[in-house]
């Protein structure tokens, strides 16, 4: 009997194991599941790690602290005073003294005037082109000089600067008239007013070296008749600033009685004191 029952128990633990065989189970030690994981799991990181190493190379390094060596090469250098150059002194132009003079030519056949106006200035005489000349002071964009003309006539005046020919470095010692010299530096304007007195408007420059005091403008109305002349009327007033310094000018109007005779011309003067 008992025989029996082990013959039976035989059978069925190989009928188990033939079936198990034929739908293909394995045992459960010897599964593969795990290195399967394992394996997919490795894969992963490994992908991790490509993308963590791109990350690093786009990213901002990180501030290196130098060596002591690499400080001591890198250290910025010291800074060494540098001493300023010195600037040539520009050489003195010695002015001209008491009565010296420069030489001068006249340029062009000209004018010679009284005072450096070319509109209000009276002519003195003229002077033909290569007339050589002494060039005495400058009176704003004027010589005053002083020479012969060719015909032996004395010149005494002002000529504009376009006129005469000059050295520039004898030009750069000429000075302002040591005087003060007010002059009227424009037109004379001409107007009658409602009172029936003519005015006479225009503006006076002091382009002397000193202070010109109580400027005033004197207009003279002169007629004419044959060799006969006759002042008709005179008329004086100050210019509106007074005193003039170097280089500064001032309006003038000077009222007059109104003549309308054509034989009649007027002429002016500027005067002034000097203390």
């Amino acid at each position: 009997m008992r025989q029996r029952w082990l013959w039976m128990a035989t059978i069925t633990i190989t009928m188990i194991t033939m079936m198990l065989a034929a739908c293909g189970a394995q045992p459960a030690a010897q599964a593969p599941v795990e290195v399967t994981r394992v394996v997919v799991q490795e894969v992963t990181r490994e992908v991790v790690r490509v993308e963590t190493r791109v990350v690093v190379v786009t990213a901002t390094p990180e501030p290196v602290t130098p060596t002591p060596e690499l400080a001591a090469a890198t250290a910025a250098p010291t800074a060494v005073a540098l001493q300023p150059t010195t600037a040539p002194t520009p050489t003195a132009i010695r002015a001209l003294a008491p009565g010296e003079w420069v030489k001068g030519e006249i340029i062009r056949k000209i004018r010679i005037y009284d005072i450096p106006n070319e509109y209000e200035g009276r002519e003195v005489i003229n002077a033909e082109p290569g007339t050589p000349v002494r060039v005495l002071y400058r009176g704003g964009q004027w010589y005053h000089i002083e020479g012969e003309t060719t015909g032996g006539k004395i010149i005494d005046g002002w000529v504009y600067k376009d006129w005469i020919r000059i050295a520039p470095e004898d030009e750069a010692r000429l000075q302002s008239h040591p005087q003060a010299l007010p002059v009227i530096v424009s037109k004379i304007t001409q107007t009658v007013g409602r009172d029936g007195k003519k005015y006479w408007a225009g503006t006076v420059m002091n382009i002397g070296a000193k202070t010109a005091y109580d400027v005033a403008v004197e207009i003279s109305i002169r007629s004419q008749v044959g060799d006969t002349e006759t002042l008709a009327d005179r008329g004086t007033a100050f210019v509106t600033k007074r005193n003039l310094e170097p280089g500064q000018s001032a309006r003038f109007t000077v009222q007059t009685a109104w003549i309308t005779d054509r034989n009649v011309f007027y002429s002016h003067e500027v005067r002034w004191t000097e203390k």
